[in-house]
């Protein structure tokens, strides 16, 4: 895999006076992942800050009664109905949950359309989507490109009868763990220690490493398939015993199983400190920041910093982003 040039200057970003580069368009951070789709926006003083289960599904009229869930989503896009979110998974047919690493499926596309319903204010919009670091590529930002720069998404609520049409003027592709890192130390930048951000998903951990002076080290800094899902295979085994077949997201939203869980997440927390260790020998000479949905029910160590926004952190770093790039 041939990465193309790393373009993040963190310290270059944060010492830049905000308002120096102005956009008539609505920046938009887009974190869409497996478990939930998060999405963060500021437009003048109104913050817009959404979240929901990163799952579409056929979605009907009439047939369900959508008051009974918190913030339903039922909207139409391209002459579809779709449930989006725990609507979706629990009362369409053939809910389709975001599975996949790419960002140009048509499951992404919908829960793009979904958001921008939510969160766009403006009728021209500039979104930056988070990819994991195995693809921030130059073959993923062309995608992304080709599939939503100059797009108009026209989107209906089904619930309120509202109708957006919102064109997407720019897009851009940024590192999720650097987007929460860049988050994460609020302007602060430390050049005399190394540091590093855990971003923990429902299917992959996000590793980012700068060396001191906050210099950015590709070799360090890695994609590891482990996640919530892997710690919830624990659970899901000792169910099973017990001849109870769920999935994996299914034991996730249901508080059944909470000792289970807070089992597995304390093995986990020990695990998490001893496979840091291994990826990075000097990690008690580090600041380690640790982000993602995942992250709220671990806990490591006390030279780990948690993040009180783990699991938005993403979203609002790579809004962040997008005031200096666009």
């Amino acid at each position: 895999m041939v990465q193309f040039t790393y373009t993040l200057n963190i310290k270059y970003f944060i010492n830049m006076k905000e308002g120096l580069i102005m956009s008539n368009a609505q920046l938009i951070g887009f974190d869409c992942g497996r478990g939930y789709v998060k999405v963060f926006t500021i437009i003048g003083k109104e913050v817009k800050e959404v979240m929901f289960k990163s799952v579409i599904g056929d979605g009907r009229e009439n047939k369900v009664e959508h008051k009974s869930y918190p913030d339903p989503i039922f909207i139409e896009y391209n002459k579809r109905q779709y449930f989006v979110g725990l609507l979706a998974e629990k009362e369409s047919y053939a809910p389709i949950r975001n599975s996949k690493d790419s960002k140009i499926s048509k499951t992404v596309e919908v829960l793009l359309a979904a958001a921008l319903e939510q969160v766009a204010i403006k009728d021209k919009v500039k979104i930056v989507f988070g990819v994991p670091y195995k693809n921030y590529t130059e073959t993923v930002l062309k995608e992304v490109i080709n599939t939503y720069k100059g797009k108009t998404m026209t989107v209906k609520n089904k619930l309120t009868g509202t109708t957006k049409e919102v064109f997407i003027e720019d897009v851009d592709i940024f590192r999720e763990a650097d987007a929460a890192l860049l988050h994460a130390i609020k302007g602060e930048v430390n050049e005399y220690k190394p540091v590093g951000l855990i971003n923990i998903g429902f299917r992959t951990m996000e590793l980012s490493y700068f060396d001191k002076g906050f210099n950015f080290n590709d070799k360090l800094s890695n994609t590891v398939e482990y996640g919530n899902s892997t710690i919830l295979k624990m659970v899901r085994d000792k169910i099973q015993d017990e001849n109870i077949d769920k999935s994996l997201n299914e034991i996730d939203s249901s508080d059944d199983y909470d000792d289970l869980k807070k089992e597995a997440y304390e093995h986990a927390s020990e695990g998490l400190d001893q496979m840091i260790e291994e990826h990075w020998p000097n990690k008690d000479e580090m600041d380690l920041y640790l982000a993602g949905g995942t992250s709220l029910h671990l806990n490591p160590g006390d030279n780990f910093i948690k993040l009180p926004d783990a699991q938005t952190a993403t979203a609002k770093g790579l809004y962040e982003y997008a005031k200096i790039r666009f």
